[in-house]
């Protein structure tokens, strides 16, 4: 409001006012005028009813002048001081939002630019109204009268225009659409008022008014053209009215400096809508402020740049502290980065700030909602055939070379010189001088019975598995440690079928135990490193250990210390090796050629995997995956559709089945795999279903039925997988990894969130150090919103790059908005 001295001072400036009118009006009877009259008068005092009539409009018209006048001061007197309370409330509402603007009005533009007039500069003001008070009394009566009317008019729509910005960035929407309003009946700057109330009214949800104001946007642009604002006010008419490709070539095209921010910041939202996030990020990072931050951090993990992400969002967290939804933005990166170490770090620290309120923390996981879903790395198609290289022969955690490994090492046959020596040792009780140890030779002959009834069942596994029936094979050696649990060969070779079965957890154990038992059985001490990485175990102690046996063992045989000695060095991140001593060895083993493949693939040496793969092939000319594996590298690297020779092998009816089924996983799961990618998933289905109404044996049943499980799963049929997995895993028991892992992701496709919980839940059970259940756990609980379970989950996972085969997960689209203001 304005103080007394100031009303004062516009009263004798009113006064004045008047005055000058007063004069103006006598001017009109000058001196020369009254001598006119009066010679005149004697030719119309004849006419005295004229002369009466005339008097009268004479005195009809003074008297309207004089009011006319009086008025119009009256009324800009009054207009003025609704204006500069007007100005008043204006100034205290921008105080009030100073520092606190919605990044969604930050285009609005503020009209105190170009040829408008602040309404804090007084002076100029009354330099305004002094110079119409002059025009009026020099007698340009119009003249003034319309500076009267410009200064009200342009004055009132600059204020009300503001005070209508200030009001939606408090989310005022309905002060705010007055405000407009008012601006929009003062007639100037028309476009720019109106879709500023069009903006108003679609929060109100008010389409109609919407589309009134729209209109009235559109229809006044032409009254500015020629103004520096026709530009941005143009774009925003069209953003407004869906045509956002053209506005984003006026936005792009335009030459004016006016508004640049604002421009750019509309593009960087219109590009967003389009997909484009770099297009994005860049035009937001050229006018970007300290609270951009955030969202240049975001629009950087759109486009995969974690590193780049975190940072933006460390720097906008240092400014923002307050703001807790960056932090979850933070941990949703981690977990795409497969850091879980810092995102439970995340967790925790969002706990601790929530102090475990449940409610709270629902709030902060509906920010970034998430839900998990197939990892596309290797069910969908289109990834698949893009990525196959890079995924499925890239020598790390969870790929195939590990598997290659296992597939082609060597069982171990029983030591039957030390049997027999355990026999000798339990006679030697009985000594030539009659002295007998009756006791101690007894237990001594019990150990070698109990060895012998152990290496019996030894001998059938070992037979079983040369009929690729690892699932009987398995039930032998179980007998075999049961029989004689230090048995140290029979550890060895469960441990290598179940790694073959990918348990990696029970063959983790096995090896370490046959390793621990044997310790110059240093092939069991790599395995055990390989099935713990592949188990998510931390093997660092136990390869450092492994490798300092080996340095400090003496060989007799230098092909098996080479051997050894590249294998290690492979364990240890070796570049290369070149394998030389290969070249020498006249009867090589199959897992010699496994590690030149492996040292082939690090080096991307096709000709090495050729070779490799095809003294293999000579080694067993019939095995289905080793010419699969020959055919695929004679295109390595290539388009994984022109593997015509491995479609033929596919589709060869010769091919051994009975191999295929009840052997290692690795080669039932490359035989689905490229049916999926060429197309024939199909047909293997047809066949394998056959197969299975045709069998009553219970373990072919079992392979089968995994193997259809899997198909289900890749052609999308999940409530068929369900099934399947259900069955297996209710009635067949199977409860290792591979089925209870993909019985959950059957249910997760199907949006079963709770049944796949469950699953995981009874997998935990059964595996819990498992990190794949875990991560899916982790997920599962995110996604409810139950934070703290997550971090439950996610916390046993100590790995900064874990990526799972089996899920990733998708950011869906806020709940509860209302919450985050």
């Amino acid at each position: 409001m304005v103080d007394d001295p100031q009303n004062n001072e516009k009263n004798s400036k009113n006064k004045a006012g008047l005055a000058s009118s007063f004069q103006a009006l006598r001017s009109v009877f000058s001196h020369t005028t009254f001598e006119r009259i009066t010679n005149t008068l004697s030719v119309i005092k004849q006419h005295y009813k004229l002369i009466i009539a005339v008097g009268g409009g004479l005195l009809a018209l003074i008297l309207l002048i004089v009011g006319t006048s009086v008025a119009i001061h009256y009324k800009h007197r009054n207009e003025r001081k609704e204006l500069l309370e007007t100005e008043g409330q204006l100034q205290k509402e921008r105080e009030k939002s100073n520092a606190n603007q919605d990044e969604d009005f930050a285009y609005l533009p503020t009209l105190q630019e170009g040829n408008a007039i602040r309404l804090s500069n007084e002076e100029a003001i009354n330099a305004l109204i002094a110079k119409a008070d002059i025009l009026y009394q020099q007698g340009q009566r119009q003249e003034a009268l319309n500076i009267f009317n410009d200064i009200s008019r342009l004055s009132s729509s600059i204020a009300n225009h503001n005070l209508g910005v200030i009001k939606m960035r408090e989310h005022d929407y309905t002060g705010a659409l007055s405000a407009f309003n008012n601006a929009i009946e003062s007639g100037q700057n028309t476009s720019v008022n109106a879709i500023n109330a069009m903006v108003a009214s679609f929060y109100l949800n008010n389409m109609d008014l919407y589309t009134r104001y729209l209109k009235l946007t559109m229809q006044h642009l032409p009254e500015i053209a020629n103004q520096p604002v026709y530009a941005y006010t143009y774009s925003l008419g069209l953003y407004y009215g869906g045509h956002y490709f053209e506005t984003l070539s006026t936005l792009n095209h335009s030459d004016s400096t006016m508004f640049k921010s604002a421009r750019q910041r509309l593009a960087s939202k219109i590009y967003l809508l389009f997909g484009d996030a770099q297009n994005a990020l860049d035009n937001l990072d050229a006018v970007a402020t300290p609270k951009d931050q955030k969202a240049l951090g975001l629009l950087a993990a759109r486009l995969g740049r974690y590193d780049e992400a975190l940072e933006h969002l460390k720097h906008y967290s240092e400014q923002f502290p307050e703001d807790m939804s960056t932090f979850m933005a933070m941990e949703i990166i981690y977990l795409k980065m497969g850091n879980l170490i810092e995102a439970s770090r995340v967790l925790g620290f969002l706990g601790q700030q929530s102090a475990n309120n449940a409610h709270k923390l629902k709030i902060l996981s509906d920010t970034y909602p998430i839900a998990p879903v197939l990892n596309a790395r290797f069910f969908d198609i289109n990834t698949v055939r893009r990525d196959f290289w890079t995924n499925n022969f890239k020598g790390s955690i969870g790929l195939p070379i590990y598997r290659i490994f296992f597939y082609y090492a060597p069982f171990n046959l029983i030591d039957v010189k030390r049997g027999l020596a355990v026999v000798q040792a339990g006679v030697s009780f009985v000594d030539t001088n009659g002295d007998k140890d009756l006791e101690s030779a007894l237990q001594v002959l019990n150990t070698g019975k109990d060895m012998s009834t152990s290496d019996q069942y030894t001998l059938r596994a070992l037979k079983d598995v040369g009929q690729s029936h690892l699932r009987s094979a398995l039930r032998q050696l179980k007998l075999a440690l049961q029989a004689n649990p230090n048995n140290a060969v029979s550890h060895y070779n469960a441990a290598l079928i179940y790694a073959q079965l990918e348990d990696f957890n029970h063959a983790s154990f096995h090896f370490k135990k046959s390793y621990y038992l044997d310790s110059r059985n240093i092939l069991a001490g790599i395995f055990a490193v390989l099935a713990g990485r592949l188990n998510y175990e931390d093997t660092d102690m136990f390869l450092k250990k492994l490798t300092t046996d080996f340095q400090n063992m003496n060989f007799n045989n230098k092909v098996q210390r080479a051997f050894l000695h590249s294998f290690i060095a492979y364990l240890n991140d070796a570049s290369n090796d070149d394998l030389s001593w290969l070249s020498h060895v006249h009867k090589p083993l199959k897992i010699y050629y496994a590690l030149n493949v492996a040292y082939a693939h690090k080096a991307h040496d096709k000709q090495r995997l050729v070779n490799s793969f095809k003294a293999l092939q000579t080694m067993q000319p019939n095995n289905m995956l080793t010419n699969l594996f020959y055919e695929m590298m004679l295109k390595y690297r290539a388009d994984i559709k022109q593997m015509l020779g491995a479609y033929a092998f596919l589709t060869n009816k010769n091919m051994n089945v009975e191999e295929l089924i009840h052997g290692p996983l690795l080669a039932r799961k490359m035989y689905i795999y490229l049916g999926f990618i060429t197309g024939l998933l199909n047909q293997q289905e047809r066949e394998l279903t056959l197969r299975l109404s045709a069998t009553q044996d219970p373990d072919l049943s079992t392979d089968l039925m995994r193997m259809l499980g899997l198909i289900s799963i890749f052609q999308k049929k999940y409530e068929k997988a369900i099934s399947l997995f259900n069955f297996l895993i209710d009635e067949r028991k199977e409860v290792d990894a591979e089925p209870l892992m993909l019985g959950a992701l059957a249910n997760i496709a199907m949006k079963r969130y709770s049944d796949a919980a469950l699953i995981l839940e009874f997998a935990k059970t059964k595996l819990p150090g498992n990190y794949d259940v875990r991560y899916g756990l982790g997920l599962l609980y995110q996604r409810n919103g139950n934070l703290e379970a997550s971090l439950n989950h996610f916390g046993v996972i100590k790995d900064n790059k874990f990526q799972s085969n089996y899920l990733d997960f998708v950011i869906k689209a806020p709940t509860n908005r209302e919450d985050f203001r």
